[in-house]
């Protein structure tokens, strides 16, 4: 590098009200924290405090990980990656800022006009984005768009009311179902989903805003009769919701399946195993996507060899803590929904240890 990169960090822990108020679980919110608590034990982390270190931080400049909403796992996930990494990142004056977004397109359209410097984004949307097709046809293709590894796959997820009779992704004909707003990431998945069954879009009736003070609450209070996510497990979200009223979740065909892996590599069988949630004692088969961590040709390759470093050599600490880094395989995470190229920094490292 021609200079020291500087990147400034600050990742704030979310305090029990404020998840209170959220109407999130505060189960995996707490594995969430602890991890990042315990990788900051593992790797020796001087993590930049707001106060005392202003001084510093203002003289320093920042690349960013664009994650997700409070209360999501893009988030706490980001969080985990800067702090892993801040030991080493120490050795060429850098750091990392987290930042709370909007999901998985809002983090691409960023990352693209040069807001934040990586991003955690869905492998289908990555695709998108690479190729200027869906939600990004108007920007054409994103070529300087750059994998750095797959993290976890994140699962197609339909949570019913136990009393509509909601079994399979096929009885959701007729019935009102939560998809979020026309350019969200769960009405995008939605949208393949309804495709692949041979549906016009028609046959289910689309809510887009509830009353209720969250999720739970709304699909608890027969605002509509399902709702769709596409997300890791366990989420507080889900499990909220199941604690809250008596609530299935919904299976994907196996043809279904069978016909979306075969179109598109970036979609996969998944399961969600049973026991997750409280009333759903069994497996749950249904198609998942892979969240990915991405960037830019621009970003130095220092910056993004020592960021996958940190990450792969703790992941051990990480699967030991959540499930949700247990669904995918170090070989898998160096292919598995990666669309675009791989950063040479990322790819530095993995040809050091032969992940590629």
């Amino acid at each position: 590098m021609d200079s020291p990169i500087r990147l400034s960090f600050f990742l704030r822990d979310i305090d029990d009200e404020e998840a209170s108020n959220l109407g999130e679980s505060e189960a995996m919110m707490a594995v969430c924290r602890h991890a990042v608590r315990v990788a900051m034990a593992v790797v020796l982390v001087t993590v930049v405090v707001l106060g005392g270190e202003a001084g510093a931080a203002e003289k320093q400049e920042t690349v960013t990980i664009a994650s997700g909403r409070v209360g999501g796992l893009y988030h706490p996930v980001g969080g985990v990656i800067c702090k892993l990494a801040q030991e080493s990142l120490d050795r060429h004056g850098a750091s990392c800022t987290v930042d709370i977004s909007g999901g998985s397109i809002p983090n691409i359209k960023d990352l693209r006009k040069g807001k934040v410097d990586l991003a955690m984004v869905q492998s289908d949307l990555q695709q998108d984005a690479f190729a200027g097709t869906g939600p990004f046809a108007d920007e054409g293709p994103f070529e300087k768009l750059r994998s750095v590894f797959a993290l976890y796959v994140e699962h197609f997820t339909v949570v019913a009311r136990e009393d509509k009779d909601i079994e399979t992704f096929e009885d959701l004909k007729g019935k009102r179902v939560y998809v979020g707003g026309t350019t969200s990431s769960r009405r995008d998945a939605a949208d393949v989903l309804m495709e692949a069954h041979g549906w016009t879009g028609e046959e289910v009736s689309f809510v887009s805003e509830f009353k209720g003070a969250n999720l739970a609450e709304a699909l608890c209070e027969d605002e509509f009769d399902a709702f769709v996510y596409t997300i890791g497990y366990p989420n507080p979200t889900v499990r909220e919701t199941t604690m809250l009223c008596d609530a299935n979740l919904v299976k994907v065909a196996d043809p279904i399946l069978e016909k979306l892996n075969r179109e598109n590599p970036f979609y996969v069988g998944s399961v969600i195993p049973g026991g997750t949630y409280r009333g759903n004692p069994r497996d749950v088969p249904t198609v998942g996507v892979v969240a990915t961590l991405v960037t830019t040709a621009e970003v130095p390759p220092e910056v993004i060899y020592e960021i996958t470093k940190a990450y792969f050599e703790n992941l051990g600490l990480l699967q030991a803590l959540s499930p949700l880094f247990l669904s995918l395989t170090k070989t898998e995470m160096v292919k598995t929904g990666l669309a675009a190229p791989i950063h040479e920094g990322a790819l530095k490292y993995f040809s050091e240890v032969g992940l590629k």
